[in-house]
């Protein structure tokens, strides 16, 4: 209760009125943000306590009805001393597809002769925001071959899906004429492996005992045997991510699709953590997926209540943003784990 007075303590008078009744959200606003608006819906916005990431104490807001989504989340930071999170970057993928080529390869080939000036032509939508390259591939499919051109776009610290399909649709009648070939589809890809976050934790072995250690590798590996456990393994993982990403006006969709994606991409669906017990017998966590955020652009900084939820933790950087949700990510599934080992999920669905 003292965290989350000291918590609101932050805001101004306005502010927390927001919070409280309007969710920084009114009938004209929606009415502009989306189509055929009748009305607005609402859901709790909690705290989940205990975090501390890359050394930083932290208080972090979900947005979330379910019950026990916090309680996991706060259940698994608390196991834990520090989160050790990290980026790859804030490269998008688009995507270009063409059918109907002539010589695949000779089209491979002119596209990537062309490859400096096509850039050159895609950073013309922005001052900030570059593409930084581009790949071609073929693929065999069910209606017969295609080549699919790929573009790299460094969004910052936008979501970048915006400039993502703007740059394929400026460059796609370009790379049909080099191609010969007929283009079909232009659009950004939410699988982003260009994109992103890894975090690691470790519970020692003293705090929650050696038999649970064991008892939470057991579980993990129970996740990476079946599917059918793994799914509810990272829907689990997700109940966390997504609660922070709705509070801060994110595209949660994307970021669940890639999740998905990023889970099955060898194959076979797995989860997106794995556990396993160190040199000494300590618990040792990791949890690796694309995570597609933005703190500018969009939605983001349109709704009010979602600038306020990043002031207050202290984002300003899509790669601040996302380290802090894949810690969230990475402690629920922990939290999730040690309540189900020990004294059971209806525990908290109480």
């Amino acid at each position: 209760m003292k965290k989350r007075r000291e918590f609101l303590e932050q805001l101004s008078e306005v502010e927390h009125e927001m919070l409280k009744v309007t969710g920084g959200l009114d009938m004209e606003m929606a009415d502009q943000m989306r189509e055929n608006v009748i009305g607005i819906t609402k859901i709790p916005l909690g705290l989940a306590e205990n975090f501390r990431i890359n050394g930083k104490e932290i208080l972090i807001p979900i947005a979330t009805e379910e019950r026990s989504v916090i309680t996991q989340a706060s259940t698994g930071a608390g196991l834990v001393d520090n989160f050790e999170a990290s980026t790859t970057g804030n490269i998008m993928i688009g995507q270009i597809q063409l059918l109907d080529i002539p010589d695949m390869e000779k089209a491979k080939k002119a596209v990537l002769a062309e490859k400096e000036a096509l850039l050159v032509d895609a950073n013309t939508l922005s001052r900030s925001r570059k593409a930084v390259d581009l790949t071609v591939k073929a693929l065999d499919s069910a209606v017969g071959s295609m080549l699919i051109v790929q573009i790299y776009a460094d969004v910052r610290d936008s979501m970048g899906a915006n400039l993502v399909d703007s740059m394929c649709e400026l460059l796609a009648p370009t790379i049909a004429k080099i191609t010969g070939g007929r283009v079909n589809m232009r659009i950004l890809s939410n699988l982003a492996t260009k994109r992103m976050v890894r975090v690691s934790a470790t519970v020692p072995k003293e705090r929650i005992g050696a038999d649970v250690v064991d008892k939470i590798i057991t579980a993990d590996a129970f996740a990476w045997a079946d599917p059918y456990r793994a799914s509810t393994s990272n829907k689990g993982i997700m109940n966390g991510i997504i609660g922070l990403l709705l509070a801060t006006s994110n595209d949660i969709r994307a970021v669940e699709a890639g999740a998905h994606s990023y889970a099955a991409i060898t194959g076979t669906y797995r989860p997106l953590t794995k556990w396993t017990k160190t040199e000494n017998g300590d618990l040792y966590g990791e949890l690796e997926m694309p995570m597609s955020v933005g703190t500018v652009g969009g939605v983001v900084r349109t709704h009010k209540l979602a600038g306020i939820v990043l002031r207050l933790l202290g984002a300003e950087t899509a790669a601040e943003l996302s380290m802090i949700a894949g810690s969230v990510g990475l402690a629920s599934n922990l939290g999730a784990l040690y309540i189900m080992v020990t004294e059971g999920i209806k525990s908290i669905q109480a």
